[in-house]
C-alpha cells in the first residue's frame, strides 16, 4: 500500500502511527513560481529549476531536485500501473490542493484502487491548520473517513489543473467561482491563489498586505510578522521560507535594520495612498501566468472578490 500527502512531517506522523505500507512526501509547493501547461518531465524540469533556488531542494542542485520529483512521480505511477492500493492524505488549504489536483490529473480515466482523505477541521481543535499538527492517534482515526477516487474526482481536477497551469486568469476566476462537489475545498483554494494578484486599490498581493499589516500593527521580527499573517489566513498554507521572502520583496515599505517599522512609503501603499506595483514592479507566477508589471497586469479586487483586467 502507498500512502501519498503533502510532506514529510505529515510522512513522520504516519510511520509513528504505524499504519502501515509506504509513505510518500509530494514535495512541491505549487503556489509559488511557474507551473506552465508541459508535459511532466518538461514540467519537472521547469519546476526543479525553482524550487533549487528556494532552498526546497535542502541544499541541493537542480539535477538532484529533478531526480527526486521523478522518483516520486515514477513511485506514483508503478503503483497505480500494478493495481497496488493508494491512499491520497491531504487537507483544505492551497498548498495542498494544488498537489491533490495535480495527482488526481494524473490518474487513469477510471482510477482502481485509489482512495481518498480530504479534511478541513478535526474534533477537539478549532484552529484546525492541517494533518501535519495531528498527533499519531488523531492521524489515524481518520482512516475510516477514507473514499473511492472515482471518475468525476479525475475530471474535475484535470478541469481545474488546465486552468491553473494555463495563461488566461480568467478561467480560473471561474473555475474558483464554480464549486466542486467531490473536491469541495478546491475552488476556494483557486480564489486564494487568485488573491495573490496585485491589488487594484494598494498593488498588494493579500500575503504582502497581511504582512505589512502585521508590522503596522506591532509585528518587530519577521517571525512575528508571518505569525500575524498566517492567523488571518482562513487555511494557513505558507511557509516560512516563502513569507520571508515576500517580506525581502517589500523591502522599500519596510525598515529592516533592526525591529520591523513600515516606513512612509509603505504607510501609504497600506493606506492605499500609493501602488505597490508602481513603487516596486510586480513579478510573479500565478500557475501558467506569468504577472509582471511591464505586461498586461491583472489584479483581484478585495473588497469585491473579483478578478479586474488589464
Amino acid at each position: 500500500m502507498l500512502h501519498v500527502t503533502n510532506g514529510d512531517s505529515t510522512v513522520e506522523t504516519m510511520e509513528r502511527a504505524r499504519i502501515g505500507g509506504e509513505a510518500l512526501s509530494w514535495r512541491d509547493v505549487l503556489h509559488e513560481g511557474p507551473v506552465p501547461a508541459l508535459a511532466p518531465a518538461e514540467l519537472r524540469a521547469v519546476r526543479a529549476r525553482y524550487l533549487a533556488t528556494l532552498g526546497s531542494g535542502e541544499g541541493e542542485g537542480v539535477a538532484e531536485v529533478e531526480a527526486g520529483l521523478l522518483v516520486r512521480d515514477e513511485r506514483l505511477a508503478v503503483a497505480i500501473g500494478e493495481a497496488e492500493p493508494v491512499v491520497l492524505w491531504f487537507e483544505h488549504d492551497l498548498y495542498d490542493q494544488l498537489q491533490l489536483t495535480q495527482i488526481l490529473a494524473g490518474l487513469p480515466d477510471r482510477p482502481e484502487h485509489v482512495e481518498l482523505i480530504c479534511v478541513g477541521s478535526f474534533p477537539g481543535r478549532p484552529g484546525f491548520a492541517g494533518l501535519g499538527e495531528l498527533e499519531p492517534a488523531e492521524l489515524a482515526s481518520l482512516w475510516p473517513t477514507r473514499t473511492a477516487v472515482v471518475p468525476e474526482h479525475v475530471h474535475g481536477a484535470r478541469a481545474a489543473w488546465d486552468v491553473f497551469r494555463g495563461e488566461d486568469p480568467r478561467a480560473l476566476a471561474r473555475a474558483a467561482a464554480t464549486p466542486e462537489e467531490r473536491l469541495p475545498y478546491l475552488a476556494p483554494a483557486l480564489r486564494r491563489m487568485l488573491e495573490e494578484l496585485p491589488g487594484v486599490r494598494d498593488g498588494l498581493g493579500r500575503t504582502e498586505r497581511q504582512l505589512l499589516e502585521a508590522v503596522a500593527t506591532g509585528a518587530r521580527t519577521r517571525e512575528q510578522a508571518f505569525a500575524g499573517s498566517m492567523a488571518a489566513e482562513e487555511a494557513p498554507f505558507m511557509g516560512d521560507t516563502i513569507a520571508f521572502d515576500r517580506l525581502e520583496a517589500l523591502a522599500p515599505l519596510l525598515v529592516t535594520s533592526g525591529p520591523l517599522e513600515l516606513t512612509d512609503a509603505g504607510r501609504d501603499v497600506l493606506a492605499g495612498r500609493a501602488d505597490r506595483v508602481e513603487l516596486l514592479g510586480f513579478d510573479r507566477w500565478i500557475g501558467g501566468l506569468h504577472v509582471r508589471a511591464d505586461g498586461p497586469l491583472w489584479r483581484w479586487d478585495h473588497g469585491r472578490g473579483v478578478l479586474a483586467g488589464p
